[in-house]
């Protein structure tokens, strides 16, 4: 496809909202309309919708997307500067679809698609509006109704429609874009991957993986099983399995779970364990650290080779307020740690299983917060006999 320019249109419909706002999938179907469009050498985008849907629509069009309201007094002068920028090839899309190039396994030709797609010279279009054509007479007159060479799906808000042909065409397009790549995938039924996913030559995607959003994978990395990764970042040779990570970054070679849940905000870095039943949230992890299973990790600035017991928590929420845990590097946090923040443990300090730390622990130093142990001899038989 040659066009180089995008004039989208998202009508809005009886509910006040636009159909191109709805997910397919996992994603709204205006980013899967914007990711195929890029893909195929569009590099400039207008979108025509409401001042009311804007901020809906703007996380699906690249950051320098021009906007118009269609009722706006300057709407015409806003097309002209758009197209100012654009005097070759545009396609414009005046309904939702969702598009299969050609070339792909799922571009085979269907019925006649309807007038809601057309092709035309930019300059064309700009002589056609400064006459006083209006947009929709233009197209009409001048635009090429049949562009689209792949396959042309219009979208409806009929929920058997989305469920048995636009959704299962989503699917497929995601994955056969991912072996395009390189990519392995086990299952090709249990596997779901938006548009504006990447992931790396050499990666492999487990039964269940659902890859949504920006995310983005390296080479090497495993991904599931049962896996769900949103706007997320992850380095090369990374594992995740069976557990949900969002907007976070994971860097080389770290593994994540099983049954780990990483919340938004993260940044866990090279060769980290974070294992079973760990909770990450707005944390940094440095470069060895080792958080093995049943700890809750939040709000937390985590040095280099650290080694998390089993069951520690950072106090990070008084109620009212969040505060921050700070640990050094090479620290050991003994099992069962409550570490109350505002907390900071130093570079090479310990902390006692089952210590409760509300102070500083100083670099080097053991931090032991918890009663001495004490035995009442013949207790138990005597609130047995009580009994």
């Amino acid at each position: 496809m040659e066009a180089l320019g995008a004039i989208v249109f998202l009508p809005r419909d009886e509910r006040g909202s636009s159909l191109f706002l709805d997910d397919i999938l996992f994603d709204p179907a205006a980013l899967w309309l914007t990711e195929t469009l890029r893909r195929e050498g569009v590099e400039r985008f207008l979108v025509i919708c409401g001042e009311d849907l804007r901020d809906a629509a703007a996380p699906c069009f690249p950051a320098g997307a021009s906007f118009a309201a269609p009722d706006a007094p300057d709407f015409t002068a806003r097309v002209l500067d758009f197209l100012a920028q654009v005097p070759g090839p545009v396609i414009v899309v005046t309904r939702p679809v969702l598009l299969a190039p050609a070339g792909t396994g799922f571009a085979r030709s269907g019925k006649e698609p309807p007038k809601s797609l057309f092709t035309l010279r930019g300059a064309a279009l700009a002589a056609a509006l400064q006459d006083g054509r209006s947009l929709d007479e233009t197209l009409s007159a001048l635009g090429d109704a049949r562009p689209w060479q792949g396959r042309f799906l219009p979208l409806t808000p009929d929920p058997i429609h989305r469920a048995t042909e636009v959704e299962p065409l989503a699917r497929g397009l995601g994955v056969e874009r991912m072996l395009s790549c390189g990519v392995r995938v086990i299952d090709t039924e249990s596997t779901f991957v938006g548009p504006a996913v990447t992931v790396g030559a050499g990666a492999a995607l487990l039964p269940g993986s659902i890859l949504r959003g920006r995310t983005s994978a390296g080479t090497g990395c495993v991904i599931g099983p049962n896996t769900m990764i949103r706007d997320c970042q992850l380095g090369e040779r990374v594992t995740v399995n069976s557990s949900q990570l969002n907007e976070s970054v994971v860097d080389d070679d770290t593994t994540v779970g099983p049954f780990a849940y990483i919340r938004p905000h993260c940044h866990v870095g090279k060769h980290v364990k974070v294992g079973d039943f760990v909770e990450l949230k707005n944390s940094t992890v440095g470069d060895g650290t080792k958080i093995s299973h049943l700890t809750y990790v939040g709000d937390t600035d985590a040095g280099a080779h650290i080694n998390f017991g089993c069951g520690t928590v950072t106090v990070n929420y008084d109620g009212t307020k969040k505060f921050r845990t700070t640990i050094g590097d090479h620290a050991f946090i003994g099992c069962n740690t409550n570490l109350v923040a505002p907390v900071t443990v130093g570079e090479g300090a310990y902390t006692a299983a089952g210590s409760t730390i509300t102070g500083e622990v100083p670099a080097d130093a053991l931090g032991i917060a918890r009663a001495r142990q004490v035995n009442k001899e013949g207790w138990a038989t005597r609130r047995r006999k009580a009994d």
